[in-house]
């Protein structure tokens, strides 16, 4: 089965930007700061446990996600999908001319 490409990665840019907001809105409830969570701001810029951070990381997030899920999706549409068939077929037409 195919996957459509554009729908899996606007999917993962959801997941994902959905997944760092909340997870800084949480960290914002139980007190910590930017320094606790030092992948995060090392890769979001801009980012800050706070609400202005949560939506900056949730923007980051989302494009982010969307390339890895794009990315994921086309190598996946190439290992699994066969190559399509030759649109002629040689030894076909040879071995019905011999009869």
């Amino acid at each position: 089965m195919r996957l459509q490409t554009r729908a899996f990665a606007i999917a993962s840019g959801y997941v994902t930007a959905a997944s760092v907001f909340v997870l800084t809105l949480l960290l914002l409830l139980g007190g910590y700061a930017a320094e606790d969570v030092p992948v995060l701001a090392a890769v979001l810029f801009g980012y800050s446990v706070s609400v202005p951070g949560a939506f900056i990381g949730g923007m980051w997030a989302f494009g982010y996600g969307f390339l890895f899920g794009s990315a994921t999706a086309f190598a996946y549409n190439l290992a699994v999908i066969p190559p399509a068939p030759p649109p002629f077929d040689w030894d076909a037409e040879a071995g019905s001319e011999e009869r």
